[in-house]
């Protein structure tokens, strides 16, 4: 079946739902259950909203709060009009968001009042301080130039002046402004999860909707499935690669505030959920709640898992019972998934790789240093091409023009493998693979075994410039547990295991290893700082282990 939302804009798209799906559920948040029609009702007047503030096609809006309906109606109704949403994490502290705002030229932002999170309008009025004397559409600042409108998005018990409530501007709504007609237009700013530097804004078009498509080809997708969705909605997952592509099928979303496994197994349980996004942390929370093993979860059929760790998915099949566990690759700048398996692949298959390419993408693997594509089944960068392929990072023509070659491949920075079906096989970050003695090092495979080690709850591994070897690894462990464990020992463990040119050169100690927001990425970069600095005060190490020179 050809792809029904191809080169569709969001209010076609959303007009497409509605004409098939119209009176179906879409969406459930706490007790509220809203149909196709009801989103498409509500995402309407989102952009009468936003057209009462004298927002025009173009202008950024920030989207800043929690999992919420009005999180996906200001989406929606901001991205239909033409307005580009610029997607904030929540988790960011003050200075981050002032960068984040600031840096996509955002005119308006939407908070959700305090409650039990965090309290943004009070950043921002630290921000903007005429926010709480001004008027709105007068509140910008020397930090934020560009920022004319806060919108609360329920009533402000605090009333600052400068602010505007979402009832408010329900009450002096425009006319239903003009839809945008540009499938390639940027609809979404998402900024990068900063693993290795200062988040970039990838510009993601309308073609988030093709693709959402296709990424239910993989796995069946129909009118009966249901996604359990707790992840932040500020993440691509949630937004690209979690309810779209249900929506497209007339599936239901049900979402969660924050992940919480009690909740989380009774709404599996009540709403019949069908699929959901699992991270280790959830998979470890959601095995070890006492009504798991009471309550009913068999109607999860797949199991978008956040790992490559095959003892990772082979709990999540095992033990959670999905028979769908699987991965795939992606990316935000690729409008998240580009290859994935099927979900009825041979179990072999879908945990150890990470499928082929969707529909009209392709995927090369080049050696990064000869730019030269290399033979199946040899490892290089993934690179990326096809209309899923972000418009670039904005604001950041040398960062994009770095990123993005001129025939449109997008080097992505992931080291992997595609073998002659066209599976593709991540390996890890290209940015993590260090050459030590002349070799390439990929540390998730020495991840991978110092993982199995009974005295190890997470690790990671990042390279660092040495003066003899060229670069050495260095090996974080968080401990299990009432373990107690030595750098003797690990460094024991692993000899036997691998390859010399792969061993650590150290085994650094640490209580929690520095992640993502959302995504629970590893910041490498974080720890890189951490080994250098550590190693700086306290250069000595095992001899064995060829400890790197200071």
């Amino acid at each position: 079946m050809s792809n029904p939302f191809r080169d569709l804009t969001y209010g076609q798209a959303l007009a497409l739902l509605v004409e098939r799906y119209g009176p179906r559920e879409a969406l459930v948040f706490r007790d509220r259950r809203y149909s196709f029609a009801d989103l498409k009702a509500e995402a309407d007047m989102a952009s009468r909203r936003f057209a009462a503030l004298g927002l025009n096609p173009g202008d950024k809006v920030a989207i800043l709060m929690p999992n919420r309906p009005e999180f996906i109606f200001a989406w929606l109704g901001a991205a239909q009009m033409g307005l580009v949403c610029v997607m904030l994490n929540t988790r960011l502290k003050r200075d981050e968001i002032a960068y984040q705002l600031g840096q996509s030229d955002s005119r308006a932002v939407i908070v959700a009042d305090a409650g039990d999170g965090p309290d943004f309008l009070s950043t921002l009025a630290d921000l903007c301080p005429r926010l709480k004397e001004g008027r709105p559409g007068e509140i910008a600042s020397e930090a934020l130039p560009m920022l004319d409108f806060v919108v609360v998005c329920e009533d402000d018990t605090r009333r600052y002046a400068g602010a505007v409530t979402w009832d408010d501007l329900t009450a002096r709504a425009a006319p239903m402004p003009p839809l945008a007609t540009d499938p390639g237009a940027p609809a979404i700013i998402s900024y990068s999860s900063g693993t290795t530097a200062l988040p970039k804004g990838a510009m993601i078009s309308h073609c988030l909707w093709r693709k959402a498509w296709d990424i239910g080809t993989r796995v069946d997708l129909t009118e009966d499935d249901c996604l359990y969705l707790a992840i932040p909605l500020f993440g691509s997952m949630a937004t690209m690669n979690g309810v779209a592509p249900y929506w497209v099928r007339g599936g239901k979303s049900v979402i969660g505030e924050q992940f919480d496994a009690g909740q989380c197994i009774a709404a599996i349980a009540r709403e019949k959920a069908t699929g959901m996004h699992v991270l280790p942390p959830i998979l470890r929370q959601m095995l070890a709640h006492p009504d798991f093993k009471t309550t009913d979860t068999s109607s999860m059929r797949v199991a978008n898992t956040l790992s490559i760790d095959p003892d990772i998915l082979a709990q999540v099949e095992d033990d959670l019972g999905v028979p769908g566990t699987m991965t795939g690759y992606g990316m935000t700048e690729t409008t998240t998934v580009v290859t994935r398996n099927r979900w009825d692949d041979p179990r072999e298959v879908r945990h150890s790789t990470q499928g082929w390419p969707l529909p009209d993408l392709e995927v090369a693997i080049i050696d990064p240093e000869t730019l030269q594509a290399v033979p199946a089944g040899d490892p290089g960068e993934i690179w990326v091409r096809g209309y899923a392929v972000m418009i670039g990072y904005y604001k950041k023509p040398e960062e994009t023009a770095r990123a993005i070659t001129p025939d449109g491949w997008l080097r992505t920075g992931d080291w992997g493998r595609q073998d002659a079906t066209g599976r593709v096989t991540l390996l890890g970050r290209l940015g993590d693979t260090y050459k030590s003695r002349g070799f390439n090092v990929s540390p998730a495979e020495v991840e991978y075994v110092l993982q199995r080690h009974e005295a190890v709850d997470q690790c990671a591994i990042v390279g660092v410039a040495d003066a003899r070897q060229g670069e050495v690894g260095i090996a974080f462990v968080v401990p299990a547990a009432g373990q107690d464990v030595s750098e003797e020992e690990i460094l024991a463990y692993l000899k036997p295991k691998i390859a010399g040119y792969k061993m650590p050169a150290r085994v650094l100690f640490i209580d929690q290893l520095p992640l993502t927001s959302g995504t629970g990425k590893v910041q490498k970069f974080k720890l890189r700082e951490e080994a250098l600095a550590r190693l700086a005060a306290a250069p000595a190490g095992p001899e064995a282990a060829g400890a790197p020179s200071a």
